[in-house]
C-alpha cells in the first residue's frame, strides 16, 4: 500500500465537503451529535496538513515541513484526546458513563499537551522522514526517561478508544470497533509510522460517519412526509 501527498490531498478533498455536510445536518437528527458530525471535517484538515509535509519533506524545505508536522500533531496529539471522548459525552445518556466521558476529556488534553508542548520550544525533539512510502515521525518525549514509547502508545489507544467502545450510542461503538481494527492492522503491517499510518485510515473510516447521518436524514425526512 502506497501513501503519498496526492493521498493525503484527495482524503481532504473529500472528507472537509462531507464533515461540512455532516456538520449541516446533524442538527436535523439531533444537536448532540454536532461533535461526531464533525469528525470528517476535522480529519480533512488533518490530512490536508499532512500533504503539506509531504510536499515539503519532497522538496528538501525542513523548517516548512516541521510546521506542517506541528499542525498534524496538534490534531493527533491534542484535539483527538479530548475530541473523542466529548462527542461520546455529548450523545450519552447514561450519568456514570457522562461522567467518565468528561473525565476522559480532561485526561486526553492533559496527556496530549504533555507529549506535544515540548515539541514547539525544542526543534530536535521532532524528526521527519519518508520510510517505505509512509511518513516518520520520530518524536522524543519528555516520558521517555520513565516509560518505553510503547506503553505510551498504549495509553494513547485506550484514551482514543474507551469513550468509544463503552458508548451507549450505537454509532460511537461502530466507529470503536472500526478504529480498533485499522489501529491492529497499522501495528501488524505499518509500526513504523503509527501516528501517520493510523490517523490516515481513521481518517477514511470518518466517511462511515458521512453514511450514518446521510442515512438519519433520510428517514427523518420520511417519517416528516409521513405526519
Amino acid at each position: 500500500m502506497c501513501f503519498s501527498a496526492t493521498a493525503s490531498f484527495t482524503a481532504a478533498a473529500v472528507l472537509i465537503p462531507a464533515g461540512v455536510y455532516c456538520l449541516k445536518r446533524s442538527n436535523q437528527i439531533d444537536t448532540c451529535y454536532w461533535g461526531l458530525a464533525i469528525f470528517p471535517l476535522f480529519f480533512g484538515m488533518q490530512q490536508l496538513l499532512e500533504g503539506g509535509v509531504w510536499l515539503a519533506l519532497q522538496q528538501g524545505e525542513e523548517g516548512i515541513a516541521r510546521g506542517f508536522a506541528l499542525g498534524f500533531l496538534l490534531f493527533s496529539h491534542v484535539i483527538w484526546l479530548g475530541w473523542v471522548a466529548y462527542s461520546s459525552y455529548l450523545t450519552e445518556s447514561s450519568f456514570w458513563r457522562k461522567r467518565l466521558f468528561l473525565v476522559m476529556v480532561v485526561i486526553g488534553i492533559l496527556f496530549g499537551a504533555a507529549m506535544y508542548l515540548p515539541l514547539l520550544h525544542k526543534s530536535s525533539w521532532l524528526g521527519l522522514s519518508i520510510v517505505n512510502h509512509s511518513i516518520y515521525y520520530d518524536l522524543q518525549l519528555v516520558s521517555d526517561a520513565y516509560v518505553s514509547q510503547r506503553i505510551v502508545t498504549l495509553v494513547y489507544a485506550g484514551i482514543i478508544l474507551v469513550p468509544l467502545v463503552l458508548s451507549s450510542g450505537m454509532y460511537h461503538r461502530a466507529l470503536g470497533g472500526l478504529i480498533f481494527l485499522s489501529g491492529a492492522v497499522t501495528i501488524a503491517f505499518f509500526v513504523w509510522a503509527f501516528v501517520s499510518v493510523w490517523c490516515y485510515f481513521a481518517a477514511i473510516i470518518s466517511l462511515y460517519i458521512f453514511i450514518v447521518i446521510n442515512r438519519s436524514v433520510q428517514v427523518e425526512n420520511a417519517r416528516s412526509m409521513t405526519h
